[in-house]
C-alpha cells in the first residue's frame, strides 16, 4: 500500500514538473520526485510516458508543440543550452522570422547534434530569460545573434519589431554590443552595419511599413515622412503611414486588418476624398504588391515624384 502511494504521489509531481516544461522532463527530474528507475521504465512500458530522447521523456498525450520541440532540445543538450538565433526570433515573433526553427546555443566544449546548434563563450546570465517558459536568449541578444544568420533586411526588420514592441532598445542594444565587442565576438560587423542604417526616427509600426521603407531605400528614393499628420483648414484630418510632404503625396498601406468595420470602410473613404480634393495624391499599397511587386511599387512612387 505505502509502495502505490509513493508511485501515485511520484506520478503527480512528474505531472507537475512536465506542466511546466511543455509536457516534457528528464530522467533525473522523475528521480528527484520520487520515482525508481523500475517505475520509469514501467510507466514508459505502459505506455504513460514516451523517451523521446536517451534522457528526455514526454506526458503521453501531451500536446506535440513547437515550444515541447524546444524544450526537449534544452533539456536533451543539457546545463546552459538556451535556445537562440532563429528559434529565439520565432519564439519572440520577431517580423520576417517564422517560428519553427530549433536552434540552441550552448558552452563550448559542449555538443549536441540533433539541432543546429552554436557553441559560445560569452552567453552571460543578462543574455537570457524565458518566453512561454522557455530558456531563450533576451530580445537584444537575439537581434545580435540574427545578424550571423539572416541577411541585412530579415535583421532590420527583426529589429525594427522589438523596438516597436518595446522588448529592447537603442541603448540596450548598443551596450550589449559594446561589452560583445571586447570579447571579439565574430559577427557583429553587420549588427552596427543595420544600427547605423536603421530607418531614421522610432520604430517602424508595422512589418509592411519597414518593408516599404527598405524598398524605397534600396531604389534611392529619398527617404519619405513617416506617420505624417494632414492639415486641412487648421484641422487635423488624417495621419498617412508616409508622406512627402513637398511633393504633396502621401502612401498609405493596407495590411490584413485594415478597414475591419463597415463603418472604418466609409470613413477611410470620406477622409481620402477630402485630401484629395484639399491637393493631396495618395498611393495604396498592400502586403501583396510590396512583395510580389515591388517594381511597381517603385515605379507608382517615383511617378509622383518626378511629375
Amino acid at each position: 500500500m505505502r509502495r502505490a502511494t509513493e508511485t501515485v504521489t511520484a506520478d503527480v509531481a512528474v505531472a507537475r514538473i512536465a506542466g511546466r516544461q511543455h509536457g516534457v522532463f528528464t530522467r533525473r527530474q522523475a528521480m528527484t520526485a520520487g520515482s525508481s528507475a523500475g517505475q520509469l521504465d514501467r510507466r514508459r512500458r505502459a505506455g504513460v510516458w514516451e523517451r523521446v530522447e536517451p534522457r528526455v521523456y514526454r506526458l503521453a498525450g501531451s500536446p506535440p508543440t513547437w515550444q515541447q520541440q524546444l524544450f526537449t532540445a534544452v533539456l536533451a543538450a543539457g546545463t546552459g543550452a538556451t535556445v537562440s538565433h532563429r528559434a529565439a526570433a520565432g519564439l519572440w515573433g520577431l517580423d520576417g522570422v517564422a517560428p519553427g526553427a530549433v536552434e540552441l546555443s550552448l558552452p563550448r566544449g559542449r555538443s549536441y547534434d540533433r539541432v543546429d546548434v552554436h557553441l559560445v563563450t560569452d552567453l552571460a546570465r543578462v543574455d537570457v530569460t524565458t518566453v512561454e517558459r522557455v530558456p531563450v536568449t533576451t530580445a537584444a541578444r537575439t537581434i545580435i545573434d540574427l545578424g550571423m544568420v539572416v541577411d541585412d533586411g530579415t535583421l532590420e526588420a527583426a529589429l525594427e519589431s522589438v523596438l516597436r514592441d518595446g522588448r529592447t532598445s537603442m541603448r540596450q542594444m548598443e551596450r550589449r554590443l559594446e561589452a560583445l565587442s571586447r570579447r571579439g565576438r565574430p559577427g557583429l560587423a553587420r549588427v552596427r552595419r543595420v544600427l547605423a542604417h536603421r530607418l531614421a526616427g522610432g520604430p517602424s509600426e508595422s512589418e509592411l511599413e519597414t518593408r516599404v521603407l527598405q524598398l524605397l531605400r534600396r531604389s534611392s528614393l529619398p527617404a519619405p515622412v513617416r506617420q505624417y499628420e494632414v492639415s486641412v483648414g487648421g484641422r487635423v484630418v488624417a495621419r498617412a503611414d508616409l508622406a512627402y510632404p513637398r511633393k504633396r503625396l502621401l502612401i498609405e498601406l493596407d495590411g490584413w486588418s485594415a478597414h475591419g468595420t463597415r463603418v472604418a470602410f466609409h470613413a477611410d473613404r470620406r477622409r481620402q476624398n477630402s485630401l484629395v480634393l484639399a491637393g493631396w495624391s495618395i498611393l495604396r499599397f498592400t502586403w501583396a504588391d510590396v512583395v510580389h511587386s515591388p517594381a511597381a511599387v517603385v515605379a507608382a512612387v517615383h511617378g509622383v515624384l518626378a511629375a
